[in-house]
């Protein structure tokens, strides 16, 4: 199984690279997925009322009324843009907590109630109590950082950052974590707990041991995503030299992780697409962005090649995202190979300036509907989540999990 997640992807993200790209909308490589649907994100921050998991409206957490059932840019009202800007978002540990565990929460937490601060189980506590799959935890953040964290820990406060990296290492103990890591100490603690320390460069290199038998923990560095191209004429993006490609990294994990002959859940995030929301940086999401496609892309065309024991009667991909961010919106829409979009850098900041095709509505994230699609295995479980109103809830995605796994 494989959970693909866009941190910030928001459907403007996804409009903006298909039209630098490709010139048109829907061109990317999870349009042609047979199973496509919208997905609320709302977290009990945002509910506005006293949430009651077994009595309580959706609506309140996401008016369709106002909001509407497609995303921007396909629906908008003044008082859709409205509501976005006002209505009080989720976080990514609240969200990776409702697709990890099927239950809503408050921001900040981690699989846990704020209010008992009890621990709620979540899919991969499932999956380690069965004893069944490998997990794996891949991410061009922090290995610790929200959105991993949100499957594999508990945690009161996602900012308790060596609280849930010694969970992770030592408790949940992914079979493979690939990520950044700023707590130099978690090195060592790893390395008592088992793991073999490596740099992400190395993963496809010869080593002097025998990796199928390891637990993994590898860091990710010299890690850039790539720059768009303007007007491109053969290439859209181009890379860093000796930049480690995310989805290089994510092929040679997951060949490493069918050498161990065993079924496997594979978290896969690139948080970079919410990092560049945040600040407005057109250029930096676009990049963000091509590197998520290009790791759907090549995974799904691992499994089509039928070189591996992987097919698409036994493995699932799943993309999504768990919320969006900036609220990214198109006064006009851009051409193919057109960046609206300009840096000016001086010697202590640089300046963002937009030729007005475009805009950011806010520096924070929203809770507009975000996409979610599915191919392979059991992906006709999510058709059975989708409402009428062809809207499913991120809470139904560890159902969807629960069914496929256990």
């Amino acid at each position: 199984i494989f959970l693909f997640i866009g941190d910030g992807m928001s459907m403007s993200s996804e409009v903006a690279l298909s039209l630098f790209w490709h010139g048109q909308d829907k061109m990317l490589f999870w349009n042609k997925f047979p199973v496509q649907t919208y997905m609320t994100t709302w977290s009990k921050s945002s509910y506005r009322d006293i949430y009651d998991k077994n009595n309580f409206d959706p609506e309140k957490g996401y008016d369709t009324k106002i909001a509407g059932t497609l995303p921007y840019p396909y629906y908008k009202t003044d008082e859709s843009e409205q509501y976005f800007k006002k209505q009080f978002a989720t976080d990514s540990a609240a969200a990776a907590t409702a697709m990890a565990t099927g239950e809503k929460v408050y921001n900040k937490t981690i699989c846990c109630d704020k209010q008992s601060k009890k621990s709620i189980s979540n899919i991969v506590d499932k999956i380690n109590e069965k004893k069944e799959y490998n997990t794996a935890l891949i991410t061009t953040d922090k290995f610790y950082s929200a959105t991993p964290a949100g499957f594999f820990s508990h945690n009161i406060n996602r900012k308790n950052y060596k609280e849930i990296a010694a969970e992770i290492l030592s408790k949940t103990k992914p079979e493979i974590i690939i990520g950044k890591n700023k707590l130099d100490e978690m090195n060592s603690f790893a390395a008592l707990n088992g793991y073999y320390l490596m740099d992400a460069s190395e993963i496809n290199k010869p080593q002097v041991f025998d990796l199928v038998n390891k637990k993994l923990f590898i860091k990710l560095q010299r890690y850039l995503v790539p720059q768009p191209v303007e007007k491109f004429s053969n290439e859209p993006f181009e890379y860093v030299s000796e930049t480690n490609k995310f989805s290089d990294i994510v092929l040679n994990t997951t060949k490493l992780l069918l050498e161990k002959k065993k079924p496997f859940f594979a978290l896969v995030e690139v948080c970079d697409i919410d990092k560049a929301n945040h600040k407005g940086m057109y250029n930096k999401m676009l990049g963000a962005m091509y590197e998520f496609n290009e790791t759907v892309k090549t995974i799904y065309e691992l499994i089509d090649s039928k070189s591996t024991d992987m097919t698409f009667d036994n493995t699932v991909i799943i993309v999504t995202a768990d919320h969006s961010t900036g609220m990214l919106r198109f006064n006009e829409y851009p051409g193919k190979g057109e960046l609206p979009v300009t840096y000016t850098v001086k010697k202590d900041s640089t300046t963002i300036t937009t030729n007005k095709k475009i805009s950011y509505k806010t520096d924070w994230h929203t809770n507009e509907l975000v996409g979610c699609y599915c191919v392979g295995a059991k992906s006709d479980v999510i058709k059975d989540c989708i409402s009428k109103q062809n809207i499913i809830d991120n809470t139904d995605i560890y159902n969807i999990l629960n069914d496929v796994i256990l």
